[in-house]
């Protein structure tokens, strides 16, 4: 398990890039994505060759959005990303040590259909899981 990234809840996409990039001298290091299945958009901005942990900026595409509710709390530090070999033994791990799964192993599009999973940790914070590789698929 390695760290990938950490994620901040914006209601401005555009203004969370230009204050990120100015203050921090970070760069967009992907397009912005929107990604209907989570209901976000998302892009990832880092220090330019720097091998630095990127940020995540990540907007709700509607209010039905999980990450609407994190904004109107105030809440904007959102989570932070590991990367895992085995997404389902690491979601069902960090189940058994009393983490609740918020969302289970779904494709992310920013992530070229890689799978994502959330959890809310005992210790009351958020954590992303981005697996390594995709699944490769049998053949019929």
């Amino acid at each position: 398990m390695e760290l990938h990234h950490i994620g901040i809840a914006s209601t401005d996409m555009e203004r969370s890039i230009r204050n990120h990039c100015a203050l921090f001298n970070l760069h967009p290091i992907t397009e912005i994505v929107d990604d209907p299945v989570h209901k976000v958009s998302v892009v990832l901005l880092s220090e330019s060759g720097k091998t630095s942990v990127p940020i995540e900026i990540v907007s709700p595409l509607s209010g039905e959005s999980p990450v609407s509710n994190l904004l109107k709390r105030g809440i904007h530090l959102y989570h932070v990303c590991y990367t895992v070999d085995d997404i389902e033994s690491t979601v069902k791990e960090a189940k058994k040590e009393k983490s609740i799964v918020i969302s289970s192993p779904s494709p992310a599009k920013l992530y070229g259909g890689r799978r994502i999973a959330f959890i809310y940790t005992p210790d009351g914070y958020i954590v992303e899981f981005l697996e390594r590789k995709t699944q490769s698929r049998q053949s019929m």
